[in-house]
């Protein structure tokens, strides 16, 4: 646990929120239409977890869409602002590693770019897979895009603390996450990237895996 990270620190996590109604707008609907399409790909899902929630940004959507929603954080701060967000407060704080809750308790379980902080990504899945019913979706950063290539480089350059101590992933990155986690336990019905730059118009591929946002829905045997 990095104690000096940006999400322990009041002062950013108080902003956190105002990001999607900033410079992520467009990028927050393009995340969104990725995951829906994600969760069509795990159909009959009636309940989901979200760790790394957050302010429950993502997990409040989710619940928009008719699911029964839980959401998971190690911050007590990005609770605290998630609980001012959300008046479900189906919030707990606890770690990726060691998930509080019985085999089989929810659908899905959902990591909405939060895994690039985690630092043991092969246990993490391992507990999702126990809580998980159905499959699990990872939304990522992703590694081959022009936007985590300048995240990699300022932090090199002490520029960026946001990314400091982060893990980015492509898609055959975690491809094989999964596959040391999972052995031939789940498969991938969908992935695919979406954010491109704005010149491009791609609003998703599956061929061409640069996009700034990785989605990849895993369908548990």
């Amino acid at each position: 646990m990095q104690k000096d990270a940006w999400y322990f620190q009041e002062e950013i996590v108080k902003t956190y929120e105002s990001w999607y109604e900033g410079k992520y707008k467009r990028a927050d609907k393009l995340e969104k239409a990725l995951l829906k399409k994600l969760l069509n790909n795990l159909p009959h899902a009636e309940s989901l977890l979200e760790v790394g929630c957050g302010t429950a940004h993502f997990t409040r959507w989710f619940e928009s869409l008719g699911l029964e929603c839980y959401g998971l954080d190690l911050s007590h701060l990005m609770l605290k602002e998630a609980k001012n967000l959300w008046t479900n407060k189906s919030l707990l704080r606890g770690e990726s590693t060691h998930l509080p809750f019985k085999d089989d308790s929810f659908d899905i379980v959902a990591f909405i770019a939060c895994m690039e902080y985690m630092p043991n990504p092969v246990k993490v899945l391992n507990e999702a897979s126990r809580v998980a019913r159905k499959g699990i979706i990872i939304g990522l950063m992703n590694k081959w895009s022009l936007p985590t290539i300048r995240r990699i480089i300022q932090v090199k350059i002490g520029k960026n603390p946001y990314y400091r101590g982060a893990k980015f992933y492509s898609v055959f990155g975690i491809k094989q996450v999964l596959k040391n986690a999972l052995k031939d336990t789940y498969n991938i019905p969908h992935w695919s990237t979406t954010v491109f730059p704005k010149i491009l118009g791609n609003a998703e591929s599956s061929f061409i895996p640069f996009g700034a946002f990785l989605g990849i829905a895993v369908k548990l045997r």
